[in-house]
């Protein structure tokens, strides 16, 4: 496993903790923690996620008098998931 790759799994890993211990507190505030009959209800745990997905736009200026080339800046700046998806990859 790489740096990033590993970096990854970690923070899932680490996400999956999170989810389960909030889950476990909710059911233990639940009704103070007794069952509910069978009853299903909602939990809410103390920390909220907003997994909703989000859209953002990056320009390229180049004709403009303060543009100046950078030639390979996209390899220096590249994500490394995506350097270790697809080392060659290069936008167009």
């Amino acid at each position: 496993n790489s740096g990033g790759t590993q970096n990854a799994e970690n923070e899932l890993e680490k996400m999956w903790e999170e989810h389960e211990d909030e889950t476990r507190r909710a059911e233990e505030g639940l009704n103070g923690g007794e069952n509910s009959g069978g009853v299903e209800e909602p939990l809410f745990g103390e920390k909220q996620y907003d997994l909703s997905g989000s859209t953002s736009y990056e320009y390229d200026v180049v004709e403009c008098e303060d543009f100046v080339e950078d030639k390979h800046a996209w390899v220096r700046n590249m994500p490394e998931e995506i350097r270790i998806a697809n080392p060659d990859f290069v936008p167009t």
